[in-house]
């Protein structure tokens, strides 16, 4: 859990934050996807693939793409690593990958987003920003705990709350908590 998606509301009162949890549909993976096959050179090429070969067998995955395809030019295929609708190479997936929905759904249909957007819309909130940070450098932001009881109502996930409770800091009263 080194970086995190969330949407920023700016309130009449603070600032609060939504996470973003991926619901590891796989759309993003099939739509967005930019990898091409060249079989002339055997090769893949697609954003990052240096850090990622350096963790996978790229052998291997070469080998699955040529099964599964008879073509003898370069040709757009989905990424190579989405098995089962979950990205098989997660923790060092392509700069891109990390950053989707920051940009936009791009016509994804992404469910994760929707349901982001969803909470959000609870919420009176004056702007809305899409914005990625890595944890140990995010300040928490302060919330009253109101807040908190409108975002339970959504019934969140223990991955929802506990990022929740990780980028806001929830009082009451007057009094941390």
């Amino acid at each position: 859990m080194s970086e995190v998606i969330f949407a920023e509301l700016v309130l009449n009162d603070c600032v609060l934050r939504i996470p973003f949890v991926c619901q590891m549909c796989g759309r993003c993976c099939e739509m967005l996807g930019r990898v091409v096959f060249d079989p002339a050179e055997n090769k893949i090429y697609m954003e990052d693939f240096d850090v990622i070969s350096k963790h996978v067998n790229v052998y291997d995955v070469l080998e699955e793409i040529k099964r599964n395809l008879e073509v003898n030019h370069p040709v757009l295929i989905k990424c190579p690593f989405l098995k089962d609708k979950k990205c098989s190479i997660h923790p060092i997936r392509p700069r891109s990958c990390r950053e989707f929905p920051v940009r936009g759904d791009e016509g994804v249909g992404c469910p994760g987003l929707k349901r982001l957007r969803e909470i959000a819309n609870a919420f009176p909130f004056r702007s809305l920003d899409l914005k990625i940070a890595k944890i140990k450098d995010l300040k928490r932001t302060e919330v009253p705990i109101k807040y908190l009881g409108i975002f339970l109502m959504f019934n969140p996930s223990y991955e929802e709350l506990k990022l929740f409770l990780t980028i806001n800091k929830v009082f009451r009263n007057k009094r941390k908590v």
